[in-house]
């Protein structure tokens, strides 16, 4: 799995930001104030800056993870315009951001509020509700705490303070005050009329802000009955934040100011000036620093201002992102990383905190559903899981998993194995073809394929060490081959390939109607569609089965959980479907054209690309269009692969492409500059070589550390099957397959043909 890697060049040309100027400054605007220093007042002259593009962070080695207990992390949560909360972890070891799924909640969400790290709360404007939730950390994931609480329509802004959560209702200017149980439920208080504001913002223990276009309103807060203490004039508001010190930072459409609080009366403590080109859309608050996110003369930008001895220095730092609007930023809770939601592009972004050196660098960024409103960000405790490598042992019909080391390297002997037909709904099964781990960790998927028959599909439950419970099957369609769950852990779908192994006749094979040549001819595939409800066990979605071109093999769901693409083998094209989030019901799209014989296809990280192996000798690329999921071709629409692909897994950063071959190479696709638009990959692949013969699969470890290379049977053995793990190098070490060691590898003693990494985070 690669690791942060700096952008190759400028993603945009640079601009110069002319100098800001003001008057009574205590800085000379020709170094930034440093910390310790004397607090700044007034309105201050700062220096001009020049713009740059945020480079990707690069990092030495990520940290060995722990073995057991919790970690913590960033849980960020946003609201987006499908009447969703999306949620994303951040990978503590590979530094990106991990999309779990999401929650439904009501008409058109608009903001969100926490409470305590643990209770969650959403605005929904349209219907006038306030979605709640808690934050579990044994499944990380989020639970629903009951029907919405009933506000009015136009509910737009939310902000805690103490026990109480205030909700702004802008269709009839009130503010409604909502107790925060034990158990993180709302109970209606009642409500106050209010001048004509647009946001809350919550700082102390008891006071609470209602932003305007030209004006603050102070209340009392943390009470029942909050109360009005004063207005303050402000030309140009656009947003603001606490950051718990007693300060309320206010944006304007020109500066940032800090406002000292006195019995609700504001007076300004600074006020620093906007770098020009710069239209500012959000303000996100810690406690060193503070940053402005917006629209600039080349993309989104942001803008990172020093906090120091109460005051605001000068801006320091000015970066480009990628093009488009931002609609909200937040701090993570301990402050070292800025969190950018882009309405535009539909894009979660993760940037250092820093005030130093060039300023924010890009470590993550990942698609979310269409028009994030809103960012926030909370601790999350995770409980960690061992890290496991799970392998198909086909000739056995079984799944065994192998402990994972700190660095990597696999245990010699399996930890745990299961037969996949102990219980199996039918009979005529020839082994496991496909596997798929649900994204809280907690069961593991697999196809019994069964050859011109019914097949199965296969739940395990995942134990606290890894291990492996009893397998409980349920019938699958004919010949089931691909598995995938959606990333929220509601539905599960099997693509069933119908194949028939060719005899040679010219009647029809088996019955079943098939042309009876030797070639492997196929009846109508389908996909089989299930529910896992709260057990995790599938049940058959009503009327979920889909038809499919001929054969179809794998299947993939993008990181947003709206669209499922199939390879359709015998057809030479990749099925494409839009998931109804209600009730998982697929939806036909249509199918593009792939290469000669598709075998696995997965989607990028980021959620904006879809890559196929094509076991004819190449990889296709596609890029997924964010509102009707429709592939097209990308700008580098074909890898050529100098042997029969079959494996393929993207390194976390979208950086490094794997594909293992039949011909015994596994294959490292190099990408230039992620972000832009369009990338490029380098044409002539890195071969690693290693002990694999016949290599049918590919994995990388949770913790980005080892890539793992199954190697199925060859010649006539069914018993020669193996696991080589290759470390990983950092990508600033180089592009040379040497810097590929091998941490050895294990004997399965059967024949192996895909693997899956386990363990981490859920």
């Amino acid at each position: 799995m690669p690791l942060k890697a700096r952008i190759a060049g400028a993603l945009l040309a640079c601009a110069v930001l002319s100098a800001c100027q003001g008057v009574g400054s205590s800085n000379s605007g020709n170094t930034p104030v440093s910390g310790g220093g004397p607090a700044p007042t007034g309105v201050q002259q700062c220096q001009t800056l020049t713009s740059h593009a945020a480079a990707v962070a690069t990092v030495a080695t990520p940290p060995a993870p722990p073995t057991s207990g919790t970690i913590q992390t960033s849980l960020v949560l946003v609201p987006e315009g499908q009447d969703s909360l999306g949620i994303y972890l951040r990978n503590p070891w590979t530094g990106t951001l991990v999309d779990r799924g999401y929650v439904p909640t009501g008409k058109s969400p608009s903001a969100v509020a926490v409470s305590q790290d643990r209770y969650v709360y959403v605005a929904n404007k349209i219907d006038g509700t306030i979605s709640q939730y808690s934050w579990d950390p044994l499944t990380a994931q989020l639970a629903s705490l009951g029907p919405n609480a009933t506000s009015v329509a136009g509910v737009s802004s939310l902000a805690v303070v103490g026990n109480f959560l205030y909700a702004l209702n802008t269709n009839d200017n009130t503010l409604n005050t909502f107790q925060i149980g034990s158990n993180g439920t709302l109970e209606f208080v009642g409500s106050i009329n209010t001048p004509a504001v647009t946001s809350l913002v919550a700082d102390t223990d008891d006071m609470l802000y209602g932003l305007g276009t030209n004006e603050i309103v102070s209340f009392s807060a943390g009470t029942s009955a909050p109360r009005t203490l004063g207005t303050t004039a402000v030309s140009g508001l656009i947003s603001g934040a606490g950051n718990g010190s007693g300060l309320l930072y206010v944006l304007t459409d020109t500066t940032v100011t800090a406002y000292n609080v006195s019995g609700g009366t504001l007076s300004v403590q600074d006020s620093v000036p906007l770098p020009s080109g710069l239209t500012p859309s959000a303000l996100a608050v810690g406690r060193t620093q503070l940053n402005v996110a917006g629209a600039g003369s080349s993309g989104s930008e942001i803008a990172t201002f020093p906090l120091v001895s109460g005051g605001i220095a000068c801006p320091t730092s000015a970066v480009w992102g990628p093009s488009g609007q931002t609609s909200s930023a937040t701090l993570s809770p301990g402050g070292r990383y800025v969190y950018v939601a882009n309405e535009t592009r539909g894009d979660l972004l993760a940037y250092t905190a820093t005030t130093s050196g060039s300023g924010p660098q890009l470590t993550a960024y990942v698609r979310t559903r269409p028009d994030p409103q809103a960012v926030t960000s909370l601790v999350a405790d995770v409980v960690i899981a061992p890290q496991m490598l799970y392998v198909i042992d086909q000739s056995e019909n079984a799944i065994a998993g192998y402990q994972v080391a700190p660095n990597g390297a696999l245990s010699p002997q399996t930890q745990t194995i299961q037969h996949t037909c102990n219980s199996c709904a039918t009979v005529a099964n020839t082994g496991a073809s496909a596997f798929a781990m649900a994204p809280n960790g907690r069961h593991l998927y697999a196809t019994d394929w069964a050859e011109a028959g019914q097949g199965d599909v296969t739940t395990f439950g995942v134990g606290a060490d890894g291990n492996l419970g009893t397998p409980n099957s349920i019938a699958a369609g004919m010949s089931p081959m691909g598995v995938a769950v959606d990333p929220s852990n509601r539905y599960l779908y099997v693509a069933n390939s119908y194949y028939i192994n060719g005899d040679g006749s010219t009647t029809a094979d088996n019955g079943l109607g098939t042309d009876g040549a030797n070639d492997g001819s196929n009846g109508q595939g389908s996909i089989y569609g299930y529910g896992l409800g709260t057990s995790g066990n599938p049940a058959p979605l009503m009327q979920e089965i889909t038809d499919t071109q001929p054969y179809p093999m794998l299947l993939t769901i993008d990181p947003t959980g709206r669209f499922l693409y199939v390879s359709q083998y015998a057809v030479n094209s990749i099925g494409m479907f839009s998931i109804e989030p209600g009730t998982g019901a697929l939806t036909d799209i249509g199918s593009i054209p792939s290469g000669s014989n598709p075998w696995t296809v997965v989607v990028g990280p980021a959620g904006r690309h879809v890559y196929v192996s094509d076991n004819g000798s190449n990889v296709s690329l596609y890029q997924i269009n964010a509102s009707t999921g429709i592939l097209s071709p990308a700008s580098t629409p074909t890898l050529i692969v100098p042997g029969n692909p079959l494996g393929l897994v993207m390194g976390p950063k979208g950086r490094r492409l794997y594909v293992a071959t039949q011909n015994g190479t596994v294959d490292v696709f190099i990408r230039n500059n992620p972000l832009a638009t369009p990338s490029s990959w380098e044409p002539t692949p890195i071969a690693l070589t290693g002990t694999f013969a016949n290599a049918y699969g590919l994995a990388i470890s949770n913790n980005g550390r080892a890539l793992y290379v199954v190697d199925n049977c060859s010649g006539d053995s069914s018993t020669n099957g193996r696991v080589e793990a290759l470390a990983i190098p950092i990508f600033s070490a180089g592009l040379s397959a040497t810097n590929y060691t091998s941490l050895g590898s294990v004997a399965t003693g059967t024949c192996t043909v895909e693997g899956l990494s386990g363990g981490g985070l859920g």
